[in-house]
């Protein structure tokens, strides 16, 4: 027999017993139930039912004669009452027949309820012969007569139809009592047949009990081997928590012999303190409801505590045995101690590489920007120097300090973009442009660079019907850039060749830089991409640099959701190529056809923004570039608005009391209004999860404060499907930007205002002892009005108070001195 018959046959065999058992008193009651009907057949063919009716019947006959008798002898008044009782008596002999449930059988034959109808019509009309007055029934009597001599064949033939029926219900009854006889018969010898079975199956069980018997000793003698032999502590205990088995792996660990343990409390002994109320919870909560929490969920890390009282961590693992009504829980334990000390000092080692990771990161940040300011004002002092009219010799000490400068500014940018770029930080808005023109203008540049080495440098676009793409074209032209410039100062009087195709029916466009330049190892074709990598940086190199532009291309395209590769043959040369997504867009409208079209390019713009400053400086720039303009101060405004007009974009502010701009766009949208009008959100929260929070909510798009005339621009033309006027702007500052949008007077009294509204909230803070909603919300409107105007370290300050956990004021003691600097920045512009 193999194991899986050995399993299955007494599995089978508890079935068929089970069977049985549902079966045997099925057929008991079966067989009861059909004793009782035999008893009552029998009891009913014992009775004198149909005699009685058969009885009944023949009485109407009995009756009718005496009735015809009395008739005949009627001849004075003296003999009527005598007629008058024989009819009253075949009166109700005939309405018995009809009424009675005995004759139920009779009136539902159709031959019976003739007869019964013929017999009731001719008792009508007897009926009426009769209850006359005396003289009128003497009279009758002849008519009387006649009617009895009539009915007389009926009467007859209805006793004889009640033998008929007498008859064949006796039949009928003997026939049913053998049926219920032989289905007695057959469920008696199923009962026999289903008990023998039952006594087989019972005593097959019981060797099969033996044999398992036998086997589970076997199975626990080597469980036990088992046990006693396992390096890791298993534990036996019942429902109670009294330990049952205690293995040699849990004495050498917890420091008690089996003797000790068995019978006792495990939570007294090797749980600790501050776990014993959470465990007895837990077996609370899973002997009264059977919800688990450790038990079945694989290995879970907790403590236990040795006899000595040491505490240390342990890796539990907890299984339920059950065998009928009893119940054990089976723990397996293992000391991880050492484990958790190893991990502990990976970890350490794991932070302390990251912290300077993060420190090299702050220090190449930082030392860039120090760096590049000097450097910035060495330029600047150099281009002052050359209007002064220096001699020949002079010259050309400031060429070589211009060319050394402007050398070192460039490595000094590629150190301070790539800390960036690692960050994340400020991610170029998509725009749209036209790709070939971009490229066109990047080979010019370097043209006369190429030329002077020697180098043929061409340009080849496949770009299909339209050049126009939507993309970020400065960090495209910066890549590209990377690219033919590496290409043109590893090549000496070879040729470099850009070629730019997109390929059929997709959105990718495919970049390839190819050089005729001395190649790169195939080794080292990976390496090229990271940081300050330079494969000759022997002091023989001929061209200088800092490693870090291939770096840069890389993270840039990679920031663009594209790919890079490099393919290289040494002594044959190099070929970059990159595949970035740039999907065909429309081509922007010329400044000239803006300016000869100007009403068909205008656009209906609603404003919704709770800050005035910003308002208005969004308002100012939406005109200049000759947008019609609605604007609205709050949520339920800007739902009014909607619902009187309509218009092509909404920019809608995020934050915003009462009903702030997600609250907003879901009451816009369930009601239908603005429908086909993106609504772009304009926030200074600038977290990613705070961005899906916001495009969840239904937005087309998020743009982060502060924003430009150029981002307005292209937020514009994408959504709004215009392309607008732009003036031109000489200066990118954001103060700049605020006085040209207001002009100066209005500028200078919306300053004015905010410096009062500063100073009243650090008087309310001042004197506030927690931070009510009212301070969060006016931080929160003047840290929007201090991005537009610059002002960065303010501006996080009051993000800072805004989202400050709980009630703590803490930053209060920053804000004099944050607004101190601030406040004499804005005092520079307000005097102008």
């Amino acid at each position: 027999m193999t194991k899986e018959t050995d399993w299955r046959f007494p599995l089978a065999s508890r079935w068929v017993l089970v069977a049985a058992l549902i079966v045997l008193p099925l057929l008991v009651v079966q067989s009861v139930r059909l004793g009782q009907q035999v008893l009552l057949r029998l009891e009913g063919l014992s009775t004198a039912a149909t005699d009685n009716m058969q009885w009944v019947m023949s009485q109407a006959e009995v009756e009718h004669l005496k009735l015809d008798a009395a008739a005949g002898a009627a001849r004075q008044a003296k003999d009527l009452p005598l007629l008058r009782r024989r009819f009253d008596i075949y009166y109700s002999r005939i309405a018995t027949f009809q009424e009675s449930p005995l004759f139920q059988e009779l009136r539902d034959n159709e031959a019976g309820s003739k007869l019964l109808s013929d017999l009731s019509a001719r008792l009508g009309r007897l009926a009426d012969l009769i209850d006359v007055s005396d003289e009128q029934l003497i009279e009758n009597i002849s008519q009387v007569r006649s009617e009895l001599n009539q009915n007389g064949d009926k009467v007859r033939e209805l006793a004889l139809f009640g033998v008929v029926m007498q008859v064949e219900g006796t039949e009928a009854k003997r026939l049913q009592l053998f049926d219920i006889l032989y289905q007695l018969g057959w469920v008696i010898l199923a009962l026999f047949a289903a008990i023998a079975i039952t006594a087989l199956m019972l005593a097959q069980m019981y060797r099969r009990g033996r044999q398992l018997a036998e086997e589970r000793s076997r199975a626990a003698a080597q469980m036990e081997a088992m046990i006693s032999s396992s390096l890791d502590a298993i534990l036996v205990v019942d429902t109670e928590g009294r330990i049952q088995a205690f293995n040699g792996a849990a004495e050498t660990i917890f420091g008690y012999n089996s003797a000790e343990v068995i019978g006792q409390k495990m939570q007294e002994l090797i749980i600790p303190m501050h776990l014993r109320e959470a465990h007895a919870r837990g077996m609370a909560r899973f002997l009264n409801t059977g919800q688990t929490k450790v038990i079945g969920a694989g290995r879970v890390q907790l403590e236990g505590v040795r006899k000595s009282g040491e505490i240390f961590p342990v890796e539990l693992s907890v299984s339920l045995s059950q065998s009928g009504q009893d119940m054990v829980f089976v723990s397996f334990m293992r000391d991880i101690s050492d484990r958790m000390q190893a991990e502990e000092e990976l970890r350490t080692a794991r932070d302390d590489a990251l912290a300077g990771e993060r420190a090299k990161a702050n220090l190449l940040t930082v030392m860039s920007h120090e760096m590049r300011t000097p450097l910035t004002g060495v330029l600047g002092a150099i281009d002052l120097l050359e209007d002064t009219d220096p001699s020949g010799e002079q010259m050309r000490y400031l060429q070589a300090m211009r060319v050394s400068g402007e050398l070192l500014l460039h490595h000094v940018n590629d150190v301070l973009q790539l800390s960036r770029l690692e960050a994340g930080v400020d991610p170029e808005k998509i725009r749209v442009f036209d790709l070939k023109e971009l490229a066109e203008g990047l080979i010019e540049s370097q043209q006369a660079t190429a030329k002077s080495r020697g180098i043929d440098l061409s340009l080849h676009c496949s770009l299909g019907p339209s050049s126009v793409v939507a993309g970020r074209p400065r960090a495209i032209q910066q890549a590209l850039l990377n690219l033919i410039a590496n290409a043109v100062k590893f090549t000496n009087e070879g040729a470099v060749s850009v070629d730019i195709q997109r390929l059929p029916e997709t959105d990718v466009v495919d970049f390839h830089v190819a050089d005729t330049g001395p190649g790169i190892p195939q080794e080292d074709l990976q390496r090229i991409f990271e940081e300050f990598t330079m494969l000759d940086s022997s002091y023989r190199r001929g061209n200088e640099g800092t490693g870090l532009g291939l770096a840069i291309t890389r993270r840039i395209v990679q920031a663009m959701d594209g790919e890079i590769t490099c393919e290289s043959e040494l002594g044959e040369g190099s070929l970059f190529s990159m595949s970035l997504p740039l999907p065909v867009a429309s081509a922007p409208m010329v400044k000239a056809e803006a300016q000869s079209d100007q009403e068909q390019e205008t656009s209906a713009v609603l404003i919704v923004e709770d800050n005035d400053i910003n308002r208005l400086l969004l308002e100012k720039m939406l005109i200049q570039q000759g947008q019609r303009v609605t604007t609205a101060a709050g949520g339920l405004e800007a739902i009014n608005c909607a619902e009187a007009g309509s218009f092509d974009l909404i920019l809608m502010d995020i934050s915003m009391p009462e009903v702030d701009g997600i609250e907003a766009i879901r009451r816009i949208r369930a009601r239908k209004l603005a429908e086909g009008t993106d609504i772009v959100a304009l926030t200074a929260h600038a977290a990613a999860e705070d961005h899906a929070r916001i495009l969840d909510a239904g937005f087309a798009e998020v743009i982060t404060k502060p924003i430009s005339k150029q981002e307005l621009a292209d937020v514009i033309a994408r959504r709004a499907g215009r392309t607008p006027v732009l003036p031109e702007v000489n200066q990118d500052e954001n103060i700049v930007q605020f006085f040209d949008a207001l002009g100066p007077e209005r500028a200078r009294g919306f300053l004015a205002t905010y410096c009062e509204d500063v100073e009243r909230l650090k008087a309310a803070l001042a004197e506030a002892e927690e931070l009510t909603t009212e301070l969060r919300q006016e931080a929160h409107r003047l840290a929007g009005s201090a991005a537009v105007l610059g002002l960065t370290r303010f501006r996080e300050l009051m993000l800072e108070i805004e989202h400050a956990e709980g009630c703590d004021i803490t930053q209060i003691e920053l804000l004099d001195e944050i607004w101190c600097e601030a406040e004499s920045f804005l005092s520079v512009h307000m005097c102008a």
